[in-house]
């Protein structure tokens, strides 16, 4: 328990740290009022004192902290968003305020003018400004107070929710965001309180004043003008606030409201001082000349304002999050000031659509995109123009212009709420203009990385000119193709991996059957040189002898090239090719030329493949491991010993991936699919970096893996079986990937090597599983059936490509994720129920297995004696020995009822196993749900019940002090009476 209990304490202690400082910042700030204006700092005390000392201070407070916990916690949102911070009292705090700020300062003028007191201290020996002044400090002191009050009690509910895994600065940014509304408010407010000496009537102004900064950013309810909408909502306090939501100190943000601040506090000091004016024979001009200096002080702070957000000082900005959920990268900074310098370039005008209907698994997503287009905007100077449409709803107007202008349209996304399943349309897309060039992402998956994506997008419309991938046609078909059946043509679909190519180089298909070497130019007298920037080649044991002579010849020329070859394609991935890997003959509807030699090819790069010859033919080697090595115990595919995870620890002293490389950067989690392995020769005169090795592994010849599943079947346990015996020991290590470099000139001069080995530049990957679209669509969408997959086989194809072409401005953008502080205590109740669930569900499915078994069983044992019978009647006629062919007709026939009996008896035993086995699990399923829902409800309660504690306790002790210290002076028998 100490151990549980220490992590929340430190915590909080941190955040009580935190406060201490802003208040002493805050002190500091009030002590020239001590030292040089005594009577305002007299002012300030005796109303701050006056407001604590009142029993209707601590109702209000004890409403607002209460408030704002409803507000942070009881939506349902909270739970569904599943991130710790106070998005959701974000939402309601402006209309909170607009019932507790008026309360605070309905008094601070009108009380004084219906008691009579004013005129007290109007004779005071001070000016204006000072009571001015004093009384708006004072409120500003009783809405800290009150602000505290609040912070701490929700952030005591986060810590529990959170286990202690809180992002502090970035709450801390956030109350500090409603310390600024709130002094905003406040000087709005004491301008109501000194036009009437009714309270009631100073609340009724307060809030009504203040209400138009508080609706502005809901415009859209009454008017349908989007320019308009946007305008009003940029001066809204919600979108003012919004930057220190996410952890952000603004110069901008805070500039809106001390020009609000400085506006209210002159008109409160106009109207206070007009008893010196008003009445006299110029009082009707003295008024209208100070409401022009008002309405030019207005328009001075307006102006300001707008020049702190259109210039550099709008990128003075600081994010105080401990987890920088607002800061983007060193490269996205680059790739934005250079876009800000060249000024004479189109403009890049990004569109995004962002609907409210949002499932949990997007929340993060689409709060990294809002966050990341702010940031865009505000830095990317001139060049950038960013507009967020927010909250639009599939059927409205904004909905059906982002369809007919850019095809983004609403995606039906499969949600569970509260054990519920529900359908939503969800619109999350972003489009890019820059003079004719366009480029649409029209959604985005929740495990898509936000930034690269922009990044790339911005850059892809601002360049004229992309470099060039030509791609190898081979029997894998990667750019899509049709293979001729006897079923008839089978329609082969492009890989999404090379759509994802697409949206960043030119793509060619580096073939043509009427030139024997299209992907190397020569010119008269010179030699061949390297047409593209890169080659890709999948599969190239698949080309005839003449593309792989070339593809050989290219290479040696310094071509760079990228090559993928597996021993067994995974049939699931590559259906069209059944396995048939390394080694096999090429396909027979491809022109009718005959296999290259992948030896030949083997040797141009000194490679060590090792195969073993059976029956006078050759076969490579698969790599497994053992299925204790599966991180994913909830896959039991990733169980199959072929199936490998290399999965890069912390505390690897050996490391799997290479470090140098940048390939590998950011590469922390790969899985391969039957995947072979490579070595170098003896003595090679190439260089090798090994960019993927296996932990302990063993290998298996390909053609006993083949041999086996053609027998057995892919997943058949007896497959299983069969090969464990020959898998041998899991006991080396395996390189999967290397980069294969030349030496150079004067090396290879030295030693007498062949020049042409200087300019190689590979990298040879042992499996082309890494390209299907099975990983793309595990990189965009990591939660399958309650797993959620790091599996980074897109991200590292990509790299691939960036690295051999020298384009290395997304490597670090392609594996970077911003971490959220989630509510860990409620996701582990949610991940045990689902524990339970799982396991419920693996007995209940080994429960069915038996009693089928049990069923079968049953059935052999009624037809066997039967059975046998029919076979021993059959061997007499089968040799010839004289039977009666009437009793064998009638035993069949018999059998065949009997058999047909069983039939429907297993299939009715199997439907009633079948329901009963879904009644269990649905009960289990509701069970779990109930559990969360538990923890849910449980949170809930805290929320209510410990926010108003602290200042009811403050009060207590107030109230109790000051009546003791009233009975100090009465004596003993008058107290008795």
């Amino acid at each position: 328990m100490q151990n549980s209990f220490f992590p929340l304490l430190v915590e909080f202690v941190y955040m009580v740290v935190v406060n201490i400082i802003f208040v002493l910042v805050l002190i500091i700030l009030m002590l020239p009022l001590g030292i040089w204006r005594q009577a305002a700092f007299a002012v300030m005390k005796r109303n701050f004192v006056g407001y604590f000392s009142n029993p209707t201070g601590y109702v209000f407070l004890c409403i607002f902290v209460l408030l704002t916990s409803f507000a942070a916690f009881w939506p349902h949102e909270f739970f569904t968003t599943n991130l710790a911070n106070f998005d959701q009292l974000n939402k309601f705090l402006p209309y909170i305020m607009l019932v507790f700020i008026p309360a605070i300062t309905m008094s601070i003028w009108a009380e004084e003018r219906r008691q009579g007191t004013d005129e007290l201290l109007l004779t005071l020996p001070a000016k204006d400004f000072d009571i001015v002044i004093g009384k708006y400090f004072a409120a500003v002191l009783v809405f800290t107070v009150s602000l505290l009050f609040s912070q701490l009690s929700n952030y005591a509910v986060l810590l529990a929710m959170t286990g202690g895994q809180l992002d502090s600065l970035l709450l801390f940014s956030t109350y500090l965001g409603y310390w600024f509304v709130g002094t905003a408010m406040l000087s709005i407010g004491m301008v109501a309180s000194f036009l009437t000496s009714n309270l009631t009537v100073g609340f009724i102004f307060g809030a009504a004043f203040n209400a138009p900064l508080a609706f502005f950013s809901n415009s859209d309810v009454i008017l349908s003008d989007s320019s308009w909408i946007q305008r009003l909502f940029d001066w809204s306090l919600l979108q003012r606030f919004e930057p220190f939501g996410r952890g952000l100190i603004s110069l901008p943000s805070i500039f809106y409201f001390l020009g609000i601040v400085v506006l209210g506090i002159y008109l409160s000091m106009i109207l206070i001082g007009r008893r010196h004016w008003l009445g006299g024979k110029d009082g009707t001009s003295m008024l209208w000349h100070y409401l022009v200096r008002a309405a030019s002080l207005g328009a001075m702070l307006i102006s300001g304002v707008l020049v702190a957000q259109h210039s550099p000082l709008n990128k003075v900005r600081m994010d105080i999050s401990r987890e920088k959920v607002s800061t983007v990268s060193d490269t996205t900074l680059e790739i934005l000031a250079k876009l800000a310098q060249d000024e004479t370039a189109p403009k890049i005008k990004i569109n995004a659509f962002v609907s409210n209907n949002i499932p949990t698994e997007y929340v993060q997503t689409k709060y990294d995109l809002v966050n990341l287009l702010r940031e865009f905007d505000a830095l990317g100077g001139n060049r950038v123009s960013v507009n967020l449409y927010q909250g639009i709803e599939p059927i409205g107007k904004d909905a059906i212009d982002a369809e007919k202008k850019y095809g983004i349209r609403p995606r039906k996304i499969a949600s569970e709420s509260r054990g519920a399943q529900k359908v939503e349309d969800v619109i999350l897309g972003v489009a890019f203009e820059c003079g004719l060039e366009r480029v649409v992402i029209p959604f985005f998956p929740y495990g898509m990385p936000v930034e690269y994506e922009l990044m790339r997008s911005i850059n892809t419309v601002s360049q004229s000119e992309r470099k060039t991938i030509g791609i190898l046609d081979t029997d894998l078909f990667i750019v899509g193709g049709n293979i001729r059946t006897r079923e008839g043509n089978l329609p082969i679909p492009t890989l999404k991996i090379v759509r994802e190519l697409s949206k960043q180089y030119n793509l060619e298909i580096a073939r043509d059957t009427r030139q024997e070497n299209l992907w190397l130019e020569s010119e008269e007298g010179e030699p061949e040189k390297r047409r593209y920037d890169l080659l890709l080649v999948a599969q190239p044991s698949t080309l005839s002898p003449v593309e792989m002579t070339n593809l050989i010849a290219a290479i040696q020329s310094g071509q760079p090239t990228v090559i993928f070859e597996d021993p067994f394609p995974n049939p699931e991935n590559f259906r069209h090719l059944q396995g048939r890997g390394t080694l096999w003959p090429r396909m027979m509807n491809r022109g009718g030329a005959g296999t290259g030699d992948i030896r030949k090819l083997w040797d141009a790069l000194d490679l060590d493949i090792d195969t073993v010859t059976r029956d006078q033919q050759s076969s490579p080697y698969l790599v497994w491991q053992l299925a204790s090595e599966n991180p994913y115990t909830r896959d039991a595919v990733l169980n199959l010993p072929e199936r490998l995870v290399v999965q890069e620890l912390r505390d690897d002293i050996d490391p799997l991936y290479s470090k140098s490389h940048p390939a590998t950067r950011g590469i922390v989690e790969l899985c391969f699919q039957y995947s072979g392995y490579l070595s170098e020769k003896p003595n090679s005169s190439l260089e090798f970096d090994y960019l993927v090795k296996t932990g302990k592994a063993g290998r298996l010849p390909q053609l006993e893996f083949w041999a086996a599943i053609a027998q057995l079947g892919m997943f058949n346990p007896q497959t299983e079986s069969a090969l464990q015996t020959r898998r041998g020991n899991a006991d080396r290590e395996f390189p999967l990937a290397a980069h294969i470099a030349g030496i150079n000139s004067a090396k290879a001069v030295s030693e007498k090597l062949p020049l042409a080995r200087s300019n190689t530049n590979v990298i040879y990957v042992c499996d082309v599983d890494v390209l299907a679209d099975y990983f793309v669509d595990i990189r965009n969408n990591p939660i399958q059936r309650g797993t959620s997959y790091r599996f980074q086989n897109m991200a590292f194809v990509l790299n691939l490509v960036d690295a051999m072409v020298g384009e290395e401005t997304y490597l670090d953008l392609r594996s970077r994720k911003i971490r959220h502080m989630t509510l860990q205590v409620v996701e582990q109740t949610t991940e045990e129920a689902m524990q339970d669930v799982y396991e419920a569900t693996q007995d209940l499915e080994i429960e069915r297995i038996q009693a089928e078994a049990q069923i079968q069983a049953n059935i052999n044992e009624e037809v066997g004696p039967l059975q046998s019978d029919i076979k021993k009647l059959e061997t007499k006629r089968s040799n010839g020995d004289p039977i009666d062919i009437n009793e064998l007709n009638a035993k069949q026939q018999l059998f065949e009822n009997i058999q047909l009996q069983q039939k429907q008896r297993m299939a009715q035993k199997q439907e009633e196993l079948g329901n009963s086995h879904r009644e269990q699990l649905r009960s289990i399923q509701l069970d779990a749900e109930n559990k969360i829902q538990e923890i849910q409800k449980k949170f809930k309660l805290y929320a209510v019940f410990i926010p108003p504690i602290p200042p009811l306790l403050v009060g207590l002790i107030v109230f109790t002090r000051r009546r003791l210290r009233e009975r100090e002076g009465i004596s003993k028998a008058r107290r008795l009476k």
